[in-house]
């Protein structure tokens, strides 16, 4: 029993996996870019090569001429102008995805003969944990209790693979497929994303909202379109909304001096006020004697010698209550033209 246990297990590990060469068998993480390729097709002059997915016909290029033709049935929609055949006869599937997992079989006939080879295409889920460096840090600062928004300063396109992870272990806490229209939030190791998670679906872009101090920390973000990967890193510092006893005694400190200010204000304008009034009331008794002045003029010309020199005892006694000089000096010249 041992025996023949032995002999189809070598079988196994000769002919590979369900009868794919060990070699030919490709695991590839989602978002990821796959080119299968063999020596043989490379070497082909002429003749036609094909490969298939499930036993499906995906793509054919003639050797000869060099054109390349894709399926347009059914399941090239799946793969969304992924695709890639070039001259060679290498086929590379970008910004991949699990449903591009199976069995892929490339056939080459050519004047040499027949020859093929089938790799196992593996596709996996993004890991929870994953940590890359490839990109500057934009640093920001929040207040506990608010919200924060992590801008991809990017549209996303139709095929796009965005995903951010968030600590030292890089643990994954949102993931979005614009190509079905998924998102995904993950609450974190201990929950601390529950519920605080938003994705913006034309950018990417993404809002913890209700922000406490355990979020400060390292945000990565990855985006996987068909023909490039955007990275960025933001780092987020989460201050407590309260104020420190510093910041409570400068504030009361400010608010004294306002208050001493206004204080002066009212003061100086009470003061001014005051002056102002007896300044007015000054003015009023000084424009009531310019009154009785200007009805006397309209009757000097009418008055005798006896009645001018009335006038100038007036005029004298005006001089003593500080009548303004321009008023005193117009006086003089209407009493002259007199």
């Amino acid at each position: 029993m041992k025996i023949v246990f032995s002999m189809i297990l070598s079988m196994f590990v000769t002919d590979g996996v369900f009868g794919v060469d060990p070699d030919g068998v490709k695991t590839v993480i989602e978002g990821g870019s796959l080119t299968l390729q063999t020596d043989f097709i490379e070497m082909q002059k002429d003749g036609l090569t094909e490969w298939k997915v499930n036993n499906t016909n995906i793509a054919t290029i003639n050797k000869g001429t060099g054109k390349v033709e894709y399926s347009d049935d059914i399941l090239m929609m799946m793969f969304s102008g992924r695709l890639n055949l070039d001259h060679t006869g290498f086929l590379t599937i970008w910004n991949i995805r699990i449903k591009h997992s199976g069995e892929y079989k490339v056939e080459s006939i050519s004047s040499v003969g027949t020859k093929s080879k089938t790799f196992k295409v593996i596709v996996k889920e993004s890991p929870l944990k994953s940590v890359e460096d490839k990109d500057e840090i934009k640093v920001l600062s929040a207040t506990k209790g608010n919200s924060e928004t992590l801008h991809t300063e990017t549209e996303l396109q139709e095929h796009d693979l965005i995903l951010w992870r968030f600590g030292a272990e890089g643990s994954l806490i949102a993931k979005s497929d614009t190509e079905d229209s998924h998102t995904l939030f993950y609450d974190g190791d201990d929950g601390r994303f529950r519920g605080r998670l938003e994705m913006d679906s034309k950018t990417g872009s993404l809002t913890i909202t209700d922000l406490e101090t355990e979020h400060t920390g390292e945000f990565r973000l990855k985006i996987y379109s068909d023909r490039r990967i955007v990275f960025k890193r933001f780092t987020v510092t989460v201050s407590a909304s309260g104020l420190s006893p510093g910041a409570v005694a400068g504030i009361c400190i400010f608010i004294l001096l306002i208050a001493a200010a206004a204080a002066g204000v009212v003061i100086y304008f009470q003061s001014d006020h005051y002056k102002a009034k007896k300044l007015m009331s000054k003015i009023s008794k000084q424009l009531e004697k310019m009154t009785k002045i200007s009805k006397q003029l309209e009757q000097m010309t009418k008055t005798s010698d006896k009645e001018m020199a009335k006038f100038s005892e007036k005029l004298k006694k005006l001089n003593e209550a500080d009548v303004n000089e321009n008023i005193k000096s117009k006086i003089s010249a209407n009493l002259k033209q007199m």
